[in-house]
């Protein structure tokens, strides 16, 4: 019976200790899966006697794969945030790298237009007003300095 103190004592240190809110999510998450196998595992153990051992196999089995689940929980979160950051921190080093400096950037020419002038004229059935037509004679492109 102490060790079923101790073991429960274990894992309400272990909760209260989580300061973040996905820290206590894989925290949870690993209790509430390992108290589950861990109870099955127990139900499963020899209960004795006209299963008289049975209960007490089922809360140790719920407290020790609790315990163990948190303790996964809580290794697995720790090597997702770091993952996390590591990938952060390179995110942010080719960032700065490839980022171009200011003046480094070859200057775009502008494109060379041609305006027409079309008189007026009538085609047919039609008549056709006067007006300009624009014509691109040289695209945009990129300054060759």
């Amino acid at each position: 019976m102490k060790n079923a103190y101790t073991i429960m004592l274990c894992a309400l240190v272990l909760i209260s200790g989580s300061g973040c809110a996905t820290q206590s999510k894989s925290l949870s998450l690993g209790g509430a899966l390992g108290a589950g196998v861990g109870a099955i595992a127990g139900g499963l153990a020899d209960p004795g006697k006209d299963g008289q051992y049975r209960t007490r196999n089922v809360l140790i089995g719920t407290a020790l794969g609790g315990a163990a689940g948190m303790g996964s929980g809580a290794l697995i979160h720790g090597g997702i945030e770091d993952q996390k950051k590591h990938a952060f921190q390179q995110g942010q080093a080719v960032g700065v790298q490839s980022a171009p400096q200011p003046g480094s950037m070859p200057n775009l020419k502008d494109p060379q237009v041609e305006a027409r002038w079309v008189e007026p004229k009538v085609a047919g059935n039609r008549y056709i007003e006067g007006h300009y037509e624009y014509v691109i004679i040289s695209p945009a492109r990129w300054d060759g300095r």
